[in-house]
């Protein structure tokens, strides 16, 4: 039945081919295409070996197919393969030995600590407005950079993770607590400390800042995390430690309460069993943490061993962040944190690698984290380099695939090129199982990314991927 026009002239039915653009979500593209490649060496993070290795030292190659956003099928190539029957709709892509890794995780970042200004003070001062903006530019980069997954660790929301999954926005897939709970003086709290007493936030935005809220007393703390909760937090994180970025408060200071943090955990236990993680440097504050419900340590570069056997035998997931420190010594991020800050950076730096030595000695589940702000996020991949001075190649890859995906609830979905799980992988001319190095040096390696199937970023003067020419997303 068609609708008569009420104007002369006017088409009684719109042309089919903008129908897609009159959807009420019309940026949410279509199904991805069915891609098999074909001749490909399978890293298998989990394993620490190439899918298909034996005694004899001769890998298989292997035969990997994507439809619909996911892995089908993962199998070893066969001369068929090159050549799909009449009835298949499938892209075909020879690697011709070209090795596949699953897109790679990093368990802290914070994707709203944009570039544009030379100072922590400054980025404090950044509008509203101008963090949404340039934050687009910071997803993009990570994904490109060959993170498919990232978790927020304090600014991000549920309406940004939202609007990249639905493909409005470009960027790798974001699981995010929006913002971290800090109590008066504790490490999110970046008010300045006057005479008068403590004045409320920063940025203009009352008790709620870029990266974290204040709230005090078991009440305050009960509203908090519900509100985050309510608006789409994936997990909760809490200041409980010093920190090196805020200026009140000593790298030693151990921070809220044990009713303040049982208040918040068992809120997330009881409001969807969502996960806890604390940011915490010393023995005292990771202790006070993991006695109180917390599953999770971001950093905690001054671990000792009993510490570190306690977080194994009790599963709790360490985060390190080790490279930016460096980086905020040398130019041209040098003059990045004020006189205070530089003092503690130092401090905790000295103490990051013997941390994640004695953590891997006693089998904590370690996962890779970034924690680099404003332009600094170029250097994203550092961390891989300053980790493998001290660790194996495959134990680090697992960081950034297998460790973060299970911290994440995801085991099955991401870190793994398997059946059912997310098509998300890197092609590469080198086996990050030999040297993770390579990861650190995406524009020497790293062929191409690929998204839940879709090809989103390539960079190929070998002229091996022609055949995804027009799949850009």
């Amino acid at each position: 039945m068609t609708t008569k026009a009420l104007y002369p002239g006017a088409p009684a039915e719109t042309r089919p081919s903008l129908l897609p653009k009159l959807a009420i979500k019309p940026w949410i593209p279509g199904p991805p295409p069915s891609i098999r490649l074909i001749n490909a060496l399978v890293v298998d993070p989990a394993s620490g070996s190439l899918l298909g290795s034996n005694s004899n030292q001769t890998v298989l190659k292997h035969t990997v197919v994507m439809n619909n956003g996911k892995f089908v099928e993962v199998r070893p190539t066969v001369k068929e393969d090159e050549n799909p029957s009449d009835k298949e709709e499938v892209m075909v892509v020879d690697l011709k030995g070209a090795y596949i890794c699953p897109g790679l995780i990093d368990c802290h970042v914070h994707v709203t600590a944009v570039a544009g200004v030379k100072t922590m003070s400054e980025l404090m001062r950044v509008s509203a407005q101008e963090v949404h903006l340039r934050t687009t530019y910071n997803l993009k980069e990570m994904l490109q950079r060959g993170f498919t997954t990232v978790r927020d660790t304090g600014g991000a929301t549920k309406v940004l993770a939202n609007a990249i999954q639905e493909g409005l926005i470009v960027g790798p897939r974001l699981f995010q607590c929006g913002k971290a709970l800090s109590q008066t003086g504790g490490h999110g709290d970046f008010a300045p400390a006057l005479s008068g007493g403590h004045e409320l936030g920063c940025c203009g935005g009352g008790d709620v800042g870029l990266f974290a809220r204040v709230a005090d007393g078991v009440p305050a703390v009960l509203s908090a995390v519900r509100g985050e909760l309510k608006g789409g937090a994936d997990f909760i994180k809490i200041m409980i430690g010093g920190g090196v970025a805020s200026e009140t408060d000593a790298i030693e200071s151990v921070q809220y309460t044990a009713e303040e943090i049982r208040a918040i955990t068992t809120t997330c236990k009881q409001m969807g069993g969502k996960r806890t993680t604390a940011h915490a440097y010393t023995v005292e504050s990771i202790r006070h943490a993991i006695e109180n419900g917390v599953q999770g340590i971001e950093h905690g570069n001054l671990i000792d061993e009993p510490t570190a056997n306690l977080m194994a035998t009790n599963g709790i997931y360490l985060t390190p962040t080790l490279s930016c420190y460096s980086i905020m010594t040398r130019p041209p991020f040098e003059n990045f944190l004020p006189p205070s800050g530089q003092a503690k950076n130092e401090e905790v730096m000295k103490q990051g690698l013997k941390a994640l030595k004695i953590a891997s000695k006693a089998g904590v589940t370690i996962c890779y984290g970034s924690d680099l702000l404003t332009s600094m996020q170029a250097l994203q991949t550092e961390e891989f380099t300053v980790r493998a001075t001290v660790l194996s190649s495959p134990e680090i890859l697992r960081h950034a695939t297998t460790n973060a995906a299970k911290m994440l609830n995801k085991a099955d979905l991401l870190g793994t090129i398997a059946p059912e799980a997310y098509a998300d992988l890197l092609i590469l001319n080198a086996n990050p199982l030999e040297d993770v190095t390579v990861l650190d040096r995406p524009e020497e390696h790293l062929i191409a990314v690929i998204q839940e199937g879709r090809v989103v970023a390539t960079s190929d003067p070998s002229g091996l991927l022609e055949s995804f020419e027009g799949l850009m997303r």
